[in-house]
């Protein structure tokens, strides 16, 4: 029975009421708190991808940026630079494996270095698109993934645009 007393009294502070406050901190009276719209997770994002045959029983299962959710994508579409990660996944052989590239606009890159104030950038996986585009950023990205792995060497691809 004391110990029960004791450890009520542990959520007491002297003079401090324990009913919240009339009205939250942000509220006008009579104002409702607007909803939170929460971005797609990465898993959803991938999940909204169409099936492309292309991949074989590859699999994407996530897809994020660093900086920005991939929907509704960076504020300034024409002028952004970012880091993408996917996970993708072979169910044939139970394998999970990241891929990052460096996704960017001209305008984007040209603002790093200005305000870096670097004299040149260096990013391996270097994907460059004319405006924020989520679906032609994952056709790069599929591309991407047949050009450089052994699962799909045999296979005809695609011709892509490079230097």
């Amino acid at each position: 029975m004391l110990l029960a007393r004791w450890s009520a009294r542990l959520g007491e502070r002297q003079g401090a009421s324990v009913l919240p406050a009339a009205d939250p901190p942000g509220l006008l009276a009579g104002e409702e708190a607007a909803p939170r719209v929460w971005a797609p997770s990465a898993e959803e994002v991938a999940a909204s991808f169409p099936f492309d045959p292309s991949l074989g029983r590859i699999r994407i299962q996530k897809f994020f940026f660093k900086k920005f959710d991939a929907v509704p994508g960076p504020a300034e579409p024409e002028v952004f630079a970012d880091e993408l990660h996917v996970e993708l996944y072979d169910p044939d052989s139970g394998h999970y494996w990241w891929q990052s590239y460096f996704v960017a606009t001209p305008k984007g890159l040209e603002r790093i270095l200005r305000e870096k104030a670097w004299r040149y950038l260096h990013a391996p996986q270097m994907l460059v698109v004319p405006r924020y585009d989520l679906e032609e950023i994952r056709r790069a990205v599929v591309s991407r993934i047949m050009a450089d792995h052994e699962y799909f060497k045999d296979r005809e691809q695609a011709e892509e645009e490079s230097l």
